[in-house]
């Protein structure tokens, strides 16, 4: 069972939700096959956080850099409860992007 770590954040209870309905809940062939997309569009999303994050520790200064990842940790970006959950758990890696998640 998937939860949020934190009932009271919604969007983290949503995504929860929704892991846990890709994972769980296979039992048509659309349900399936939506599962599959969801979880391929995770990776995707996860990719371009770990490419972003390579691209700032080569070039700490690259305002690209730094503009892309604020887009990929906004609220509002997919699977942003992830994303900012990992930069909190390798702070002591990426300490510079805690501003864009507080």
């Amino acid at each position: 069972m998937v939860q949020a770590k934190h009932a009271e954040d919604t969007k983290a209870v949503l995504t929860a939700e929704l892991v846990q309905e890709v994972f769980n809940r296979k039992n048509t062939g659309m349900r399936i096959y939506k599962s599959d997309m969801r979880l391929k569009e995770f990776k995707k999303e996860m990719n371009l956080l770990y490419d972003s994050l390579e691209c700032i520790k080569v070039n700490p200064d690259s305002k690209i850099a730094q503009r892309k990842l604020k887009a990929l940790l906004r609220r509002e970006s997919k699977f942003a409860a992830f994303k900012r959950d990992y930069i909190r758990e390798n702070q002591d890696r990426f300490p510079q992007l805690l501003l864009y998640i507080e």
